[in-house]
């Protein structure tokens, strides 16, 4: 799923019929991925079911967030109680109420619903204008790459969008 609609996009674009309808599709699907991998993170809602190492704190940041609900928290084989741990859903923060999650590999099990039922109104405008910039660059030098003396390289998405970007991105993971 999109971080944006078509018709978001054809609105902003000022586009109309939808004879551009499959290349606007093709490059909203190009600009959520890009989104969630420059972030670290998804952002639309949904159910995981994720492993963690436990590192002798009594803390564990989930890879989603903000955390919606938590299923299932297991630690060493055994279930914890909802009433041992303390979510921070905001940022995805898990704090035990009392012991530490205990070192060992994928010895924790998270299952949890996180994400946002609807898209942020400024990370929606962010995948808007990189599809209408991707949009507007076909046929030139590719979004994103400056060329000197030859030589290409990536460069960062544009400014203002990465001021956007970087509100929403996982740190600390």
């Amino acid at each position: 799923m999109t971080l944006t609609t078509l018709a978001a996009v054809k609105e902003y674009l000022g586009l109309a019929g939808t004879g551009e309808d499959s290349l606007l599709n093709r490059l909203m699907d190009w600009a959520t991925n890009f989104i969630h991998s420059y972030c670290g993170r998804i952002f639309l809602q949904g159910n995981y079911d994720e492993y963690y190492d436990g590192d002798g704190t009594d803390s564990l940041l989930s890879h989603q967030f903000p955390i919606v609900s938590v299923n299932s928290l297991e630690v060493d084989g055994v279930i914890q109680d909802s009433t041992s741990f303390v979510v921070y859903a905001q940022i995805g923060l898990i704090r035990l109420n009392c012991g530490i999650f205990s070192k060992g590999k994928n010895n924790i099990r998270l299952q949890y619903t996180a994400g946002y039922a609807f898209s942020p109104k400024d990370l929606e405008q962010a995948c808007i204008e990189l599809v209408a910039m991707k949009y507007y660059d076909r046929g030139r030098e590719r979004l994103g790459v400056e060329k000197k003396d030859s030589t290409s390289f990536a460069a960062q998405p544009p400014q203002e969008i990465k001021q956007v970007l970087d509100l929403y991105k996982r740190y600390g993971v």
